[in-house]
């Protein structure tokens, strides 16, 4: 178990890079075609990792089948389209506070659902991810709820956390009788299928992709997908839920200052002010309950 804490570490850091990197993809490839490539490639890797390492498919039961279909509906297909569809609509640095506060909803729900451990500082550190997330979907204007005036690029992001909360969760089901790395891999194959659906809709060409663009389609493949994806299960499966989800707490900072860095984008006020409050949550939501 004690192994499974530095591949989390490493899991936040490859995906703060998702937000900079799913930009770039976006500046010359169309937004289902550009999440279709990303997990369609990272499925055939995967599958073949998978006959690799167990040397054969892993029958799955028909309850395994059902889980894996909803899993692939909710973390591969809805989840990446919304999050993808709120990119291209809204600055990374500002995505980059509003989707990693999911594991605050993660503690939650684990807790009303599978009596994980909840105390009073994962509580008030819920309240505190989610007021720094509603500053930052409101740019500091608080009132901008009560009129429902955020931007639709907010509302996507927004569902992008409850259904990766829930995608964790009912992960945590899925992982009994199946290794994190053939769940992974059959969730990926079946939710790329969704995703080819939604990019054989878009007119745009791949002969037009720029270089930069496929540089960050791969870093998204292996960096972003790949690894990522099949470590975080592993910690699902060794620490619980809550918990392994508790890592991605790690993401918003560095997301941040990558998107600051590499795309030039502002660091306003109420994104220091929002970014406090959500890293300020996030880490009493990591602080184990006694």
């Amino acid at each position: 178990m004690p192994n499974i804490y530095p591949k989390l570490v490493v899991m936040a850091i490859m995906w703060s890079g998702v937000f900079a990197a799913t930009k770039i993809a976006l500046a010359s490839i169309e937004v289902f075609t550009a999440v279709f490539l990303r997990f369609w490639c990272g499925a055939v890797l995967l599958m073949l990792l998978l006959v690799r390492r167990e040397r054969r498919l892993p029958r799955v039961t028909g309850r395994q089948a059902a889980l894996i279909l909803v899993l692939a509906l909710l973390g591969i297909t809805v989840y990446n389209a919304l999050f993808n569809l709120g990119l291209s609509l809204v600055e990374a640095s500002r995505a980059a506070l509003i989707v990693p506060t999911n594991p605050a909803f993660t503690a939650l729900f684990a807790w009303l659902i599978f009596r994980e451990r909840m105390n009073g500082a994962r509580a008030a550190g819920v309240l505190l991810s989610v007021g720094g997330a509603l500053w930052v979907i409101t740019r500091g204007e608080p009132a901008q709820l009560l009129a429902l005036s955020f931007g639709r690029g907010e509302l996507y992001l927004i569902l992008c956390m409850f259904t990766w909360t829930f995608y964790t969760l009912l992960g945590r089901v899925a992982l009994v009788g199946l290794s994190a790395l053939a769940l992974t891999a059959y969730t990926m194959l079946v939710g790329s299928v969704g995703l080819a659906a939604l990019a054989a809709l878009e007119p745009g060409s791949l002969a037009d992709v720029t270089p930069a663009s496929w540089t960050a389609l791969g870093y998204l493949v292996v960096f972003g997908t790949v690894i990522p994806f099949l470590w975080y299960y592993e910690g699902v499966k060794a620490i619980g839920a809550a918990r392994a989800a508790q890592f991605i707490s790690l993401v918003p900072p560095l997301a941040v200052a990558e998107s600051v860095v590499l795309l030039g984008e502002p660091f306003s006020g109420a994104l220091v002010a929002g970014a406090a409050l959500v890293i300020a949550g996030l880490v009493l939501t990591n602080r184990p309950a006694r």
